[in-house]
């Protein structure tokens, strides 16, 4: 029996809870298919396989397990893995971005689901079995690397690491060579001006144009690494070490040497002083310049945390992440009532209007990654603002 208003809000709210979970649920169920988890509902734009969005929501779902078991959702994620799997890059096609290897941006099947791609002034490739195919995403390979790694983690599925460890090898082998274009140990992406067919400027996940031109309207010289690639690269790296190390220990003492590099290096080249705080760039050039617009992508590198006998680390140096954390909680990057911004309001690309995409406008998956960055590394005050 309830006795007290306090006791009645606290059953209104665990009620309020419940009803969340229960249509979180449920729209997950209207997401699914047999081919895994579209990114919106069957009759949306969206409705399809994304690399980006599948791994990410493979990894959500992941975090609940624990608390909220449900085997139907692990299914789904298996599903959604081996799709993934399946449509990994096997051989070089620069009019689509496929490269051996390289896991797949979007995936479209039928002709409703590519109108709108194949009307656009340079339309999209189509494949000989009439699918289009799509690999313009600098994320997704290490994403998926690392969803796959934690299904094995969860349910130790034999049959499925069997399955997909050619393509766990072929995704790891492509962060460091191709993924790599020029050497210098990051991820970086462009768009090859002799392709014929039309794709994606900008290949991270603040995919709009605007989120990279300067005050001029100047978009930056390509390659461009992201911050926050390098993170899903090192953290990736990092947990098949771990899986390699009594399997395969030559294999497993590369992807360390890789990581530890690139770990050395991007503290080297992506960190600077703002202000009265040390931030990261949101990415570098073509030419290795910082681009130092202030964007909440570089707490997506908490995120991206590898714990291992109660130790954990991330691709940021430690002695930088209470400052970067700090800065991140300025009021031109955090709003009370909205949470963290994509954009500074002090950059000179900001764009307060209703049409911000990336440039200061408020995203539910990024802040729902930062929380659980903060979480890990202890920020409980920050992650309950």
């Amino acid at each position: 029996m309830i006795s007290s208003t306090s006791e009645y809000k606290n059953y209104t709210a665990l009620m309020d809870i419940d009803n969340l979970r229960k249509i979180s649920y449920q729209c997950l169920l209207n997401l699914a298919t047999e081919e895994g988890i579209y990114a919106s509902g069957k009759n949306e734009a969206y409705s399809c396989i994304f690399g980006r969005d599948s791994a990410i929501t493979v990894l959500k779902i992941f975090r609940t397990h624990s608390k909220n078991p449900s085997l139907e959702l692990l299914e789904i994620c298996r599903r959604t893995l081996l799709t993934l799997v399946n449509l990994q890059g096997k051989e070089f096609n620069i009019e689509s971005g496929e490269e051996p290897g390289k896991f797949i941006h979007e995936f479209r099947d039928t002709p409703e689901k590519m109108e709108r791609l194949l009307t656009m002034e340079k339309p999209w490739y189509v494949y000989p079995d009439n699918t289009i195919k799509n690999y313009d995403s600098i994320d997704s390979t290490p994403l998926i690397l690392i969803a796959i790694y934690k299904y094995w983690q969860i349910t130790e599925d034999k049959e499925f690491i069997i399955s997909v460890l050619p393509a766990a090898e072929a995704a790891l082998n492509w962060i460091i060579t191709y993924g790599d274009r020029d050497k210098d140990l990051f991820l970086e992406y462009e768009l090859p001006g002799n392709r014929s067919h039309g794709g994606l400027l900008v290949q991270s996940w603040t995919d709009s144009h605007e989120s990279l031109r300067d005050k001029n309207g100047q978009f930056p010289k390509y390659p461009i690494a992201p911050v926050e690639a390098q993170a899903y690269a090192w953290l990736a790296l990092r947990a098949w070490t771990s899986f390699y190390q009594y399997q395969h220990p030559r294999f497993a003492k590369k992807l360390f040497s890789q990581a530890k590099r690139l770990k050395a290096r991007f503290n080297k080249k992506f960190i600077f002083r703002e202000g009265d705080y040390f931030f990261a760039a949101q990415a570098l050039d073509g030419s290795k310049k910082q681009i130092r617009t202030i964007t909440a992508n570089p707490l997506l590198c908490l995120w991206a945390t590898f714990e291992d006998h109660g130790k954990k680390e991330c691709i940021i140096d430690e002695v930088y992440i209470q400052e970067m954390v700090a800065r991140s909680f300025q009021e031109d990057m955090f709003d009370q009532k909205a949470g963290m911004r994509t954009m500074s309001t002090k950059a000179e690309i900001y764009n307060p209007g209703q049409d911000s995409y990336h440039n200061g406008s408020f995203w539910p998956i990024l802040n729902g990654l930062i929380h659980e960055g903060l979480e890990y590394w202890g920020f409980s005050d920050e992650a309950s603002m």
